[in-house]
């Protein structure tokens, strides 16, 4: 009994002193591991923002087209992703609005290429899935994902 009174906390858990350090090493860690947040360049950012505005428009377009060939179970799925605020709200999350990814003058100028020959082509080559082979949007792709 007197060798329990005698003994010391620090004593029974040698390692303490080590577990804290590295706890506290590791919350430091966490904190200072934010989500990356991307550049604040408002010139892009509202330019980009038109840009898509028109995408979103284009692909409108095409699908009114083609509404009633749409499955039922598709179309209100389709109709919330091509509706203008849904679209650009989704283009607010990405990495070429937040110019994450890649070099920013790369990201600016395939976006602008990809939207360029995206708004020249027509509706049937957009649905046929050509925009999956214009170089432009394939490189823009990969720098979203």
């Amino acid at each position: 009994m007197n060798s329990f009174l005698n003994r010391s906390k620090f004593k029974t858990y040698p390692n303490t002193s080590f577990v804290f350090i590295i706890l506290l090493f590791l919350l430091c860690q966490l904190s200072s591991c934010k989500k990356e947040k991307g550049i604040n360049h408002i010139e892009w950012q509202n330019e980009s923002l038109t840009l898509t505005s028109e995408l979103c428009k284009k692909f409108r377009e095409c699908a009114d087209a083609e509404w009633n060939s749409i499955p039922e179970n598709l179309k209100k799925f389709t109709e919330s992703r091509l509706e203008e605020s849904n679209c650009q709200k989704r283009f607010r999350e990405s990495n070429a609005y937040k110019l994450i990814g890649s070099d920013p003058i790369q990201i600016q100028s395939t976006f602008k290429e990809c939207h360029k020959q995206v708004m020249a082509s027509s509706c049937k080559d957009l649905q046929t899935g050509k925009m999956n082979q214009l170089p432009a949007c394939v490189l823009f792709q990969k720098i979203q994902n």
